[in-house]
């Protein structure tokens, strides 16, 4: 306990990424900026262990995050799985590529209902 107790006060004490601070205002796929946005780590969390292992992307890339609306960040789980995400679709550029994103994208950024 007494070799994994300072690790985990690391952890835990760690300053956020400063990619906290990078909040936009807008859905950073679609556009819409009445929506409230997300977090979204490019690189999901669940694989931080496996990128590290097989030395997929830099350290510093880990904690890359876009903010994107509810309905984007389902749309992007949806299509890929955490370990596609991590691997291949690990930047906004990248996942504005994919078809079926750019089709969703491009249906949802047309509709136009606010907030009640």
């Amino acid at each position: 306990l007494s070799a994994l107790l300072p690790a985990y006060i690391t952890t835990v004490a760690a300053t956020p990424p400063i990619w906290s601070a990078t909040r936009a205002d807008a859905c950073q796929l679609c556009g819409r900026d009445w929506i409230p946005l997300t977090y979204h780590h490019l690189i999901p969390r669940s694989q931080h262990d496996k990128v590290r292992r097989r030395g997929w992307h830099a350290e510093w890339e880990l904690n890359k995050v876009a903010w994107l609306c509810g309905a984007c960040h389902r749309c992007v789980h949806r299509v890929a799985s955490n370990e596609e995400l991590a691997r291949e679709w690990h930047t906004l550029e990248r996942l504005r590529e994919r078809d079926d994103v750019r089709a969703f994208v491009g249906w949802i950024g047309g509709v136009r209902w606010k907030k009640r």
